[in-house]
């Protein structure tokens, strides 16, 4: 059965890197949401945040356009984004009707340590602007955006994951439950 890895979950707690990560150690193509919405923006442009939001929402678009694509072709997936619960079940819709079978980590920090990681994100790398529509400044407005894209409920299989550090990524017990996803030998 083809296998579809999504990689979700706050702000700022490296799912980028680890998707890209897991790409190579599976040898299996990734889609990232910012890589996508970045070609987007430079392609269109967008000049507030309402465009921008729409550049968002053409990407999940075309998430599902790839996805169902990559079912035609018996392809493992890997698909990174901070997903909305809509966007997930949609995803897990497609995932059903092209025969994959779904993990989803789910990676959480605590908000002031994504905080500072943020703002220096945002203030010490050459971040295309794309992504410097919205700036949350203050702890509170962080914070409050986090919990607004915090999926309460996740469908089916899902491992959390602390992001309080970057050390989850060489987690050898997290590196094994998604091991054996890829090949099979876990059952979820």
């Amino acid at each position: 059965m083809k296998k579809l890895l999504l990689i979700m979950g706050d702000l700022a707690t490296g799912k980028s890197t680890f998707a890209n990560m897991l790409s190579r150690r599976y040898d299996t193509i990734v889609f990232c949401k910012d890589t996508i919405k970045e070609t987007l923006g430079n392609t269109f442009g967008f000049s507030n945040r309402a465009e921008n939001l729409k550049l968002s929402r053409g990407t999940a678009e075309l998430m599902y356009l790839i996805l169902s694509q990559f079912g035609n072709v018996n392809q493992d997936l890997i698909l990174e984004s901070n997903f909305r619960i809509g966007e997930l079940n949609k995803l897990h819709q497609i995932a059903a009707e092209q025969d994959y079978q779904v993990l989803t980590l789910v990676l959480r920090g605590d908000v002031e340590i994504l905080h500072k990681r943020y703002l220096n994100r945002m203030h010490n790398e050459n971040r295309p602007a794309v992504h410097l529509c919205a700036e949350f400044n203050t702890i509170d407005g962080f914070g409050a955006y986090l919990e607004s894209l915090r999926t309460p409920t996740i469908p089916g299989n899902a491992i959390y994951i602390d992001a309080n550090d970057f050390s989850y990524q060489e987690n050898p017990e997290i590196l094994t439950i998604i091991d054996e996803f890829i090949r099979n030998e876990h059952h979820f």
